[in-house]
């Protein structure tokens, strides 16, 4: 998959991608933040023979993004997202909690990818959730790669909502760089202060 960012002269970001699949490859550009426009392309093979193969359009897409000012971002460019929940049991045994682990790994990485944000990139589980909550389970802890962190806090808290997730939760980041810290991005208490992971 090919990757490429631009920030336009209102300081907004745009994203450009490319990827194969199957007889064809997959474009798909718009605002960071937003679904934006995909389209297939389909390539070279025995019913279409003019057709450019797909290492070859990729490689025309990559040098057209460059010219038009999209590149890659690099790794350490990159920011963190965390979606913090407090789950209803610590086995996941609620139907709930079990539904954010199995489904939810999936949808978050497809959410944010689609809006050109970032990807999911893992989790850890265990804990226990901060005692004025008084909460019985265990802490799940979902991480995002994102290229603009700001931005990836706003999608992250959208994607809870429409995902519906019913455990209590905050929203942890981490700007680039090898030793910045997490920080307490958003939660639902005003006292809240710290992110604790």
């Amino acid at each position: 998959m090919i990757k490429t960012y631009r920030r336009d002269g209102d300081d907004a970001l745009h994203y450009r991608e490319a990827w194969n699949d199957g007889d064809g490859v997959w474009t798909h550009e718009g605002k960071v933040g937003t679904k934006g426009k995909s389209r297939f392309h389909t390539t070279r093979g025995p019913a279409r023979p003019n057709r450019p193969t797909a290492t070859e359009f990729i490689r025309a897409f990559t040098e057209d993004a460059a010219a038009d000012g999209f590149h890659p971002v690099p790794d350490d460019q990159h920011g963190w997202v965390v979606l913090q929940c407090w789950t209803h049991t610590p086995d996941l045994s609620h139907p709930d909690d079990d539904r954010l682990f199995e489904q939810g790994q999936d949808a978050l990485d497809q959410y944010l990818g689609w809006r050109g944000v970032g990807h999911y990139d893992g989790n850890d589980l265990g804990g226990d959730p901060p005692a004025e909550y008084e909460l019985e389970g265990t802490v799940l802890n979902l991480f995002c790669r994102v290229v603009d962190t700001a931005l990836g806090v706003k999608i992250v808290r959208r994607f809870a909502r429409e995902f519906d997730v019913t455990s209590k939760y905050v929203i942890g980041a981490r700007e680039p760089g090898a030793d910045t810290p997490y920080r307490l991005a958003w939660s639902p208490r005003r006292q809240d202060k710290e992110f604790r992971l």
